[in-house]
């Protein structure tokens, strides 16, 4: 038997002193999952998974047998462990360790898997806060037997002593702040949200029970603790790389993306940010198929022209600009070899860096927007990184 494979519930993990008073709700989101919820009472090891001895069984494809488990302290407090399982274990889209414990707050989404097939969970309501009690003297005096009778011995009771591991109470921890940025950029990316730190029509058949908004044919769901909020769904490894390109190029972010024109939207945009230590947006480009008393709309040839040409004239309203580059999942290249063109599409080779739908952004493309904002020239390993090998040389 593969010891590493099995979890032992930590030593502190025990009933709740009040399970009656401490009790809280979990409640079952997503279309994989039917809409239902659970009571956290006096037990002290809640299993979740697809196998029938499970306390909160789910039913979704992403969901392995024994997939995690809710663990309680003596002061009702609640922790999520992932047990191995293969597609993973998230709270706000951040994936757990195996066998760690980490604190599952008030109102926070849990998701088991990642993606549209994904099963989701909240523990508690999403907008009342967490539960406050009082401690008497009496309770204050109550020693918890270290011996309490182990609830998943069911799953696990064939394991030995010997074998038990201690698992630590997780610290919640953020990265440092990245230096102050600057006021007069001279470097900007341009970012596009969708298809670059989110899945392109992400969601589209999940989330029916909660509030959506939406934006060019895509629901987008405004989910977080307390207030709704969007960008609940943004991959947090295409997160890590655009904090990565503003640590070593310190430029500003100008949103080039249509949620640039709801303010839920760009909310959403600040949290995450926050969440993951990325200064806050700088300014956005403006929106040329707005109306303007006076002006006649102007006409664009394709949507990719029109985004073309709100980074030009944001460029030309900010002329201490030297490098910047667009990061967007539209190709907004030259479509051909004319002169006439040059002006309003970008260039590949410095400029624009597309990105794949499917994965976002990534670190090879975040190393690669840093060469061209730092005019450096990227090395043949990163090209073919990625943009594949490259063909034709010798």
């Amino acid at each position: 038997m593969a010891d590493e494979k099995q979890f032992r519930r930590p030593k502190w993990c025990c009933p709740p002193r009040s399970p009656e008073r401490q009790k809280r709700p979990v409640r079952v989101l997503g279309t994989q999952e039917a809409a239902r919820s659970w009571e956290l009472l006096e037990k002290a090891v809640y299993l979740v998974g697809r196998h029938e001895s499970a306390d909160f069984r789910l039913q979704g494809e992403l969901v392995s047998r024994s997939h995690a488990a809710v663990l309680q302290d003596a002061e009702g407090q609640r922790f999520l462990v992932d047990l191995k399982s293969t597609h993973g274990t998230f709270l706000d889209s951040a994936r757990l360790r195996s066998h760690e414990p980490t604190p599952w707050r008030e109102g926070q989404m849990a998701s088991f898997g990642f993606g549209p097939k994904a099963s989701f969970m909240v523990l508690g309501t999403m907008d009342e806060p967490p539960a406050k009690r009082r401690r008497t003297e009496e309770e204050d005096s109550q020693v918890v037997d270290a011996k309490t009778d182990d609830p998943m011995a069911a799953l696990y009771g064939d394991l030995p002593e010997a074998a038990e591991v201690v698992a630590p109470k997780v610290v919640e921890t953020r990265l440092p702040p990245l230096p102050a940025p600057s006021k007069d950029p001279t470097r900007v990316i341009f970012l596009d949200i969708d298809g670059v730190l989110r899945p392109l029509h992400s969601r589209q058949d999940a989330f029916q029970n909660t509030r959506t908004i939406e934006i060019n044919g895509a629901r987008v769901p405004l989910l977080g603790s307390g207030e709704a909020k969007a960008g609940v769904d943004f991959w947090p490894t295409a997160l890590r790389a655009l904090r990565f390109i503003v640590q070593k190029t310190e430029a500003r972010i100008v949103l080039s993306s249509d949620w640039r024109k709801q303010e839920v939207l760009r909310e959403g945009i600040a949290s995450s940010f926050e969440e993951h230590g990325i200064p806050e947006l700088y300014s956005a480009t403006p929106d040329l198929d707005q109306a303007t008393p006076g002006v006649i709309k102007a006409l664009h040839s394709s949507f990719r022209e029109k985004r073309c040409k709100e980074i030009r004239k944001w460029l030309k309203q900010n002329p201490k600009v030297t490098h910047f580059c667009a990061i967007d999942d539209v190709d907004l290249s030259l479509p051909d070899k004319k002169r006439s063109d040059t002006e309003v599409f970008l260039d590949p080779d410095r400029e624009f860096v597309k990105t794949n739908p499917i994965v976002g952004l990534t670190m090879d493309i975040a190393k690669l927007v840093i060469c061209y904002l730092n005019g450096l020239e990227p090395s043949e390993e990163l090209l073919a990184a990625v943009f594949g090998e490259i063909s034709g040389t010798t």
